[in-house]
């Protein structure tokens, strides 16, 4: 793999490349331009050398995730016409779509470019029990995520209100070791007992006896990251906030890899 490294280094050797990567895992070499004309062209000096193929590799062009966005605090009044005497499989089809539906009528510049054939999807839908609210994700075209911001001053009109959105950046979190990249049931130590989110210890995080106590909190991520200064700070915040410097560096890895701009990208 290293030896592939190489010789992909030397084929773009004058070429501006932001970095080559390898996985031993996945067993991928990982090649990053700073824009779509850049890895295209050079796409095709690789495939056209021969340079992978005598390895055994193959090259695959990977654009970056359309953006996601999320509205809080949503009225649940505005999934309230969803036949519920149907299973929740279709509850929930109809919910989104009904969802859709609702924000293409008050929203004509996303109706456009929906109706061109932009991504406009509900990609998440969470109901809060205590207080009845929706929170909803959804993904979208760079072009009307532009759209909301410069035509509705970034703000959704949904059922009778106005909802501002927040960028999503979704990650897999583990809650039972804590670790991001998968979940729960993915987790590759579910054979071992759970790891408390605020204090680190073995037990389950909702019968933690220190978690409103933040001085008692610990990141147990961070005191395994292979970044020294995230070991020293491990015990100023907990695994699940979003001030933990191994959450901040995965939402900015989240960030460069989505597309805000590109005006074609539906």
């Amino acid at each position: 793999m290293n030896n592939v490294k190489k010789l992909i280094g030397a084929k773009l050797k004058d070429t501006q490349v932001e970095f080559i990567k390898t996985n031993s895992k996945s067993m991928k070499v990982v090649v990053g331009f700073k824009n779509a004309t850049l890895r295209d062209n050079c796409e095709h000096m690789i495939t056209s050398s021969n340079v992978l193929n005598s390895c055994g590799y193959h090259a695959k062009l990977v654009s970056k995730m359309l953006p996601k966005i999320s509205l809080h605090n949503v009225l649940c009044e505005v999934i309230d016409q969803v036949d519920r005497s149907l299973d929740a499989t279709a509850i929930r089809a109809q919910e989104k779509t009904v969802i859709i539906d609702k924000i293409i009528s008050k929203n004509p510049c996303m109706k456009t470019l929906k109706n061109a054939g932009h991504t406009l999807e509900v990609v998440y839908l969470n109901k809060n029990a205590t207080n009845d609210l929706l929170a909803i994700g959804l993904k979208v075209s760079p072009a009307i995520r532009s759209a909301i911001i410069h035509k509705q001053q970034g703000n959704i009109y949904l059922g009778n209100s106005r909802y501002s959105f927040r960028d999503r950046f979704h990650f897999k979190h583990c809650y039972h070791c804590q670790m991001l990249g998968h979940l729960s049931t993915e987790c590759p130590d579910k054979e071992k007992s759970a790891v408390c989110m605020y204090c680190m210890k073995n037990h389950r995080t909702n019968t933690c006896p220190v978690k409103n106590d933040p001085a008692k909190h610990c990141c147990v991520r961070c005191l395994a990251s292979k970044y020294g200064n995230d070991a020293e700070n491990c015990k100023s915040h907990h695994a699940g906030d979003h001030k933990c410097p191994v959450i901040e560096r995965e939402i900015t890895r989240l960030k460069k890899n989505t597309d805000f701009e590109s005006k074609n990208l539906m």
